[in-house]
């Protein structure tokens, strides 16, 4: 199993957002959206939410096209 560096702590809130919004405990940036059943409205919400704590600009397609959650919040932030 190989270890992964701590998330940043931007990569940390936009993750816990995520795993709010999906209703499980705790997602990691090695997740995919759709392995938790991810659904268009809860993308929706998750962009929504991220623009309005933290108004970073967010759009489902972006969720949906990234491989992992840690890709996501990636680009976000890039």
């Amino acid at each position: 199993m190989t270890q992964h560096a701590p998330p940043s702590p931007t990569t940390a809130v936009v993750l816990e957002i995520i795993a709010g919004i999906l209703d499980v405990p705790q997602v990691t940036p090695d997740d995919n959206f759709y392995d938790f059943g991810g659904s268009s409205l809860q993308a929706m919400r998750i962009c929504a939410r991220l623009n309005k704590d933290w108004g970073v600009h967010a759009a489902p397609d972006a969720l949906f096209e990234s491989d992992t959650l840690g890709d996501f919040a990636a680009a976000l932030v890039a």
